[in-house]
């Protein structure tokens, strides 16, 4: 699978990136990361004390980086997946209306889509924030 932009964070625990363009999502949400842990677990409970700070640590960074240099005012976070679950990074925008819930963001009408080449100019700026 294409990960356009590539990696955002990589360490020895997890990987970060923006979501891709699937066959069934040719144009995703923009600025909808994933954190993955290395070693796939059944659950979030199931994480090392080094793993869950991993994760900690990448949701932080790119958490800001999508309000500093993505446009979003707010970051949602949540551990979504059964049998391998992923943690994933869901920016809200100026602009989306307030009775649109958290989880339906990437889903109205007026919800930011990205193809692969919005995806890696995305990215791009996001690592200018990275620290």
């Amino acid at each position: 699978m294409a990960v356009p932009g590539g990696f955002l964070l990589r360490d020895e625990a997890v990987t970060a990136f923006h979501l891709p363009p699937l066959d069934e999502r040719s144009r995703p949400y923009l600025g909808h990361l994933l954190i993955v842990t290395h070693r796939h677990v059944a659950r979030l409970g199931a994480l090392s004390n080094h793993e869950s700070a991993a994760v900690g640590r990448a949701a932080a960074r790119l958490a800001r980086a999508l309000t500093e240099a993505g446009g979003a005012n707010w970051v949602y976070s949540a551990v979504i997946g059964i049998g391998v679950p992923h943690f994933h990074l869901i920016p809200r925008y100026p602009g989306t209306p307030r009775a649109v819930p958290w989880h339906e963001v990437n889903k109205w009408e007026g919800a930011r889509r990205a193809d692969a080449d919005d995806i890696v100019t995305f990215v791009e700026r996001l690592r200018t924030r990275i620290g």
